[in-house]
């Protein structure tokens, strides 16, 4: 778990005339008033990144779309890291840091930094470090206290007890436990259990929260918080605790002991009410692979600035569904003499067959041209810069924009053969956009392929479903961190995926070692994707190759453990059963 220092750092930013704020310190301050330290926003970046493998690996062909944009406080948290000047500070555990045997927090900011603390006990370590990955255990009157009356389910680092009576249980369990194994090791310290046998049973911290009304008034909390010393477990009260120290912390999270005790020098996190709903939410969301009820039906859509005119750009996977026809422009372009360039977002993004000399193409310019790729109706000046200089002045953004536009057409420009003039990169209305008559684009050719498919025959289906595997071979964007390409580049892994099901189905009878080969290369662009897997199986069987059978169900295991997480049972059943019916042939 991080130290409070982690929790939340004095900061120095400052805001420009435009109202951006220009990070010069390690932390990050929202709009409502919550602080985000460096190491707790990385922590939370690092969440993020569990939240789309995890999309990943639930997807199945025809399942609703569940790509949209993560919750402000992580969208803020993951910039933040990019670009932060101050690196991640080097800080002790917060077990270090907060005394066991019982803390009280009081003052105006005592609810906001108990709950910086839950957010930073769910979102520390990974599933590679099972010991640092805390686990919270709170009371439901408590949680109602910290973010009101909202329906909020347990998982197993989250531990949502009736009353404090069933939360002094459960702890209760947790440390005879590890006073257990600490007596077989001869040790009195989780630290030193850790240090001299780390194959030992993970045992992660533990943060257990209450109020001060429950807390006050039970002798077995007392007895209970006084035998947590060593165990690597920390116990805060909202409130007086008057049988261990009590710390006053203001609105931005400064601490200090009371009464009359010298500063502690220490800094908590402080989160308000909405901001920590939103980071359970992906919290949860990252530890169990479940979607959130509240967005299961519903794709949120980003919240972009006022645009210039005729509203939000159309964004490939947040609002054109590749079987909606209607909803981007998918005209052929005109016949013409002229050759059109050649855009290419699969893969490393690049524009092909470049035969005349003149400018290098800008990085900027090239962000540009996947951003239009990816919106194919096109997108306002203002609305560009929000996404691409997200941190620059309003004035400078929108020059940027217009400079990148003019570097782009002209690269574009010396890869065709059109005249340059209103061609390659038009803007029409206010909104810039490539033209489709001049430029030719991988992944619109690859929505409209699946689109096609869709509705196809036998040959024809077979046809455009090989065409659109052979456009799949990387990811959208590979190797550029841009930081809205994260929920197209999944719309893209999920046509690819689809695409790649789509004809393995078509060939399992026919030709199941084709089938089995493809599916292996999917695999490889997707080795989350428990249905590639399963079909897959299938492929395996109709070779009647039991060792096939077992070795996908071993690479799977192997790739979900980077999620700590398991095969699905029906999974583990299909191996089974299909290995079964191979050794009684």
């Amino acid at each position: 778990m991080a130290s409070p220092t982690d929790l939340a750092i004095p900061n120095d930013g400052s805001t420009d005339d435009d109202g951006r704020q220009e990070t010069t310190s390690g932390d990050l301050i929202l709009p409502g008033g919550s602080i985000i330290p460096w190491t707790l926003a990385s922590a939370i970046a690092g969440t993020a990144a569990l939240v789309w493998l995890q999309r990943r690996r639930r997807y199945q062909p025809g399942a609703g779309d569940d790509l949209h944009e993560l919750p402000a406080p992580v969208l803020a948290a993951q910039r933040h890291t990019r670009h932060a000047i101050t690196p991640a500070p080097a800080e002790p555990a917060q077990t270090q840091r907060l005394p066991s045997g019982g803390v009280g927090l009081i003052g105006s900011g005592a609810d906001a930094a108990a709950r910086g603390l839950i957010i930073t006990a769910l979102t520390a370590g990974t599933p590679a470090e099972p010991s640092q990955r805390a686990e919270v255990i709170i009371d439901r009157p408590t949680v109602t206290t910290l973010i009101g009356d909202t329906p909020l389910s347990a998982w197993p680092r989250l531990h949502i007890t009736d009353a404090l009576d069933q939360a002094l249980v459960l702890l209760d369990t947790h440390l005879l436990r590890r006073a257990r194994i600490l007596d077989e090791h001869g040790l009195n310290d989780i630290e030193a259990l850790r240090d001299t046998a780390p194959s030992e049973e993970a045992l992660p911290p533990l943060l257990l929260i209450t109020d001060a009304e429950q807390a006050a008034a039970s002798n077995r909390a007392r007895i209970t918080f006084g035998l947590t010393k060593g165990l690597d477990v920390v116990t805060v009260v909202l409130g007086h605790w008057p049988h261990g120290p009590t710390i006053s912390v203001s609105d931005d999270g400064a601490a200090e002991l009371e009464p009359d005790e010298p500063e502690l020098g220490m800094q908590f996190a402080v989160l308000d009410v909405a901001a920590t709903r939103d980071l359970l939410e992906t919290v949860r969301e990252a530890h169990t692979g479940e979607a959130p009820a509240t967005t299961r039906a519903t794709p949120v859509q980003p919240s972009p600035a006022t645009h210039e005119t005729g509203g939000p750009a159309v964004p490939v996977p947040l609002q054109t569904s590749r079987t909606d026809g209607a909803a981007a422009d998918t005209t052929p372009p005109a016949p013409s003499s002229a050759q059109r360039a050649r855009l290419r977002v699969i893969g490393n993004p690049r524009i092909e067959n470049i035969t005349t000399d003149g400018r290098p193409l800008r990085a900027k310019a090239l962000e540009l041209a996947v951003f239009l790729a990816v919106h194919p109706d096109g997108a306002g000046t203002r609305e560009i810069g929000e996404y691409l200089e997200p941190d620059a002045r309003v004035s400078q953004a929108d020059q940027r924009v217009h400079t990148n536009a003019s570097n782009l057409r002209h690269v574009l420009g010396r890869a065709g053969t059109a005249e340059p003039k209103n061609a390659y990169l038009i803007k029409v209305a206010g909104r810039y956009r490539l033209d489709p008559e001049t430029v030719d684009v991988d992944v619109w050719n690859l929505r409209d392929l699946m689109r096609k498919a869709t509705i196809a025959t036998e040959p024809r289906r077979r046809e455009l479903l090989t065409a659109a595997c052979e456009l799949c071979t990387a990811p959208l964007a590979d190797g550029q961190d841009y930081e809205w390409v994260q929920p197209h580049r999944e719309t893209m892994r999920r046509w690819s995926t689809e695409a790649h099901l789509m004809l393995a189905e078509d060939l399992l009878d026919s030709d199941p070692q084709s089938a089995s080969d493809l599916l292996d290369k999917a695999i490889g662009l997707d080795r989350y994707n428990e249905a590639l897997y399963t079909k897959a199986m299938h492929a395996r069987h109709a070779l009647a190759d039991a060792d096939g059978i077992r070795t996908l169900l071993r690479a799977l295991t192997k790739a979900l453990a980077d999620l700590d997480a398991e095969p699905r049972e029906d999974t583990i059943e299909l191996a089974n059963k299909l290995r079964t019916s191979l050794d009684k042939t």
